[in-house]
């Protein structure tokens, strides 16, 4: 791969592992080594947040070198900042509002050689950075806030009925029989279940699923969020196409994201091909994985909850794992 490159001063070395994020109603700007633009990331995403994983791995992608011995100064709202910065510190990133940013720019140190790490993660000894002043501040200024602002998205949903693009149908909790169609399509199809217990059947963007009654579905970038008349509770489900890979091969996969991310963890098996595994986002909320493969897709529902879900929350959530499948 050639000589490793140089950085010839601690400045060059901090402009590489400085990123700063700015947070927008219409997009997302990340500046450190080079400038993004990511308006699929939009500010309500954050807080609400479904574009949070997007916004971290873009950051990752930015100081892959150095990754996660870099600092992320984040410019956007209140919640945005408590959200974000909340997450960052969770993945061991040092993380702090534009507001907390030195006054006094640091000395420009004498030259010195740092060879570039070409692979695996190398710890750098530069001293102790000013900026790591703050950051215990931070952490207790964001430890007690936000978990993604899901009151005021679900208010809005529930408000808004242009959000909803779902066709519910009073059905029993039972499973529904999957058949073919194309997980990408956005059209509506009524549902035809005979009602035998109180619940509806959704169906959004290709696919089906029974949840109790009140609950509406809302497409949220590759996914569908579910949300209902409890404030705390939001479900999400997908189907990823597996283009004929083994399920083993897409299980030995989720495997390895589980163990090579310290905010996930283990959850075992139903024996039934179900793998569950929970996610802890780093704003104090959890989000509980149910994932299987079939033949053709890879179904996944996830129990999206302020604290740690109580029995009803598990019960709507149970409920859509044992009935997701593909719309007609």
């Amino acid at each position: 791969m050639g000589t490793p490159q140089k950085i010839s001063s601690v400045k060059e070395v901090l402009d590489a592992t400085e990123v700063t994020v700015t947070v927008g109603e219409n997009a997302t700007i990340f500046e450190g080594p080079d400038t993004v633009y990511r308006y699929d990331l939009p500010g309500s995403g954050v807080t609400e947040g479904w574009a949070l994983a997007a916004v971290v791995d873009q950051i990752k992608q930015l100081t892959s070198l150095y990754w996660p011995e870099i600092e992320v100064i984040v410019d956007a709202d209140e919640a945005a900042t408590d959200i974000l910065t909340r997450t960052l510190l969770n993945k061991g990133v040092a993380a702090y509002p534009k507001e907390a940013m030195r006054e006094t720019p640091l000395p420009v140190a004498e030259e010195l050689e740092i060879e570039r790490p070409t692979s695996g993660s190398t710890h750098r000894s530069l001293g102790i950075h000013p900026l790591h002043v703050v950051i215990a501040a931070v952490i207790l200024v964001v430890a007690g806030v936000a978990w993604w602002a899901i009151d005021s998205a679900t208010t809005r949903a529930a408000s808004d009925p242009r959000d909803t693009a779902a066709v519910a149908t009073p059905v029993s909790s039972g499973a529904p029989t999957s058949t073919p169609a194309s997980a990408s399509s956005s059209a509506t199809t009524p549902a035809s279940t005979p009602s035998s217990a109180p619940g509806v059947v959704l169906e959004h963007s290709g696919l089906r699923v029974s949840v109790p009654q009140g609950f509406r579905a809302e497409a949220r970038e590759d996914m569908v969020m579910v949300v209902g008349p409890d404030p705390d509770l939001r479900i999400l489900i997908s189907a990823d196409p597996v283009h004929s890979v083994p399920a083993d091969a897409v299980y030995q996969e989720i495997e390895r994201m589980i163990n090579d991310d310290p905010a996930l963890h283990h959850g075992g098996g139903d024996g039934e091909g179900r793998l569950f595994y929970r996610e802890e986002p780093g704003d104090g909320s959890e989000v509980g994985w149910s994932t299987w493969v079939t033949p053709e897709h890879q179904f996944s529902v996830g129990c999206h909850t302020r604290q740690s879900p109580n029995l009803p929350q598990q019960a709507a959530c149970r409920m859509a794992v044992e009935s997701l499948g593909l719309g007609e």
